[in-house]
């Protein structure tokens, strides 16, 4: 029958079974879900804990090591995947940036036709000649956003 040391952590059973073979015994080992479940022969169990013990603070150490060699996490060369949000984080003020220069256009725009019709208005017939202009630069600023893939406000198949 054979007597149980417990399930441990890759690492540590790694250290775990080796000083054990180098005193002399017989351990198994079988991975399970949790780790690596040691276990030795019944009449080797004593021998087996005081190798434990007396060697715990390798076994402890083997925990601590780092895992994988070559450079650390953060100096390794990240590749994008295709498909994925890979832009890099961005500073409150960056995004109030980037907000104010989407709406810098429509309100250049906005403000230039106020302009207009009100240089319009003072002349005879300029209301309605100022409006016929303002739709007509509404129209070419929409048909050329369209062409350009620009989201007219419609969903669905077009």
């Amino acid at each position: 029958m054979a007597e149980e040391l417990g399930t441990w952590p890759a690492e540590q059973a790694t250290v775990l079974l080796e000083v054990l073979q180098q005193a002399g015994l017989d351990p198994d080992a079988k991975r399970t879900k949790d780790g690596v479940l040691v276990s030795v022969p019944a009449d080797q169990s004593d021998e087996a804990h005081r190798q434990l013990v007396a060697n715990m603070d390798q076994i402890a150490k083997a925990a601590r090591q780092p895992k994988a060699s070559g450079p650390p996490r953060s100096a390794r060369k990240v590749r994008p995947v295709k498909g994925a949000d890979n832009e890099p984080e961005k500073s409150p003020q960056q995004m109030a940036s980037e907000r104010l220069t989407r709406i810098a256009k429509p309100v250049a725009l906005v403000l230039g036709a106020l302009l207009l019709l009100g240089l319009l208005t003072r002349f005879p017939g300029g209301p309605l000649l100022g409006i016929i202009v303002v739709g007509g630069l509404v129209y070419f600023i929409g048909k050329r956003a369209q062409q350009r893939g620009g989201d007219d406000g419609r969903d669905g198949p077009r």
